[in-house]
Formats: structure tokens, sequence, C-alpha cells
């Protein structure tokens, strides 16, 4: 921890509260149709996909999502259905 300058602490964007990890926005951000591939590899939260995917469609009515495991384990799969 360290003291910055104003300078400095204006260089620095502050994060949004809520959701707003790169998963959540390529997955709120999919249109009817499209579908993501995420890997294990590059997936870091503690949480899987499904759950994003069920907490946007508890939000937004209109939306609804196909998601779960790949069969071999390397990933996920979700796709936007309506």
């Amino acid at each position: 921890m360290k003291k910055i300058s104003p300078e400095e602490s204006e260089q620095l964007p502050i994060r949004g509260a809520g959701h707003s990890s790169e998963f959540y926005k390529a997955i709120i951000s999919l249109q009817v149709g499209e579908a993501l591939l995420i890997t294990k590899k590059e997936y870091t939260l503690t949480r899987p996909p499904g759950r994003i995917c069920r907490t946007i469609m508890k939000r937004f009515a209109d939306v609804k999502y196909e998601y779960g495991a790949i069969a071999d384990g390397s990933g996920w799969k979700v796709k936007r259905i309506a």
C-alpha cells in the first residue's frame, strides 16, 4: 500500500460496482443463436458460468440461455436461445 498523488489518482479508473467481469459482459452481450465456449484454463471466477446465466435470466425475463459443462470436462458452453 502506498499514498499516491492526486494526478496519479485521476489516472486510475475505478471499476463500477456489480457485474463487471469479462465473462458476465461476454455472456450478456450474446445475441439469440450465438454461443460461447469458455475453457477451464481461461475461466478465473469461483462460480461456474451457469451461475452467471441464471443471474442474468432472473434479472431479464426475456433472456434465456442453454448452458452446461462440456462432456470431456474442458470447459463450458453457453448459448443464448431467447
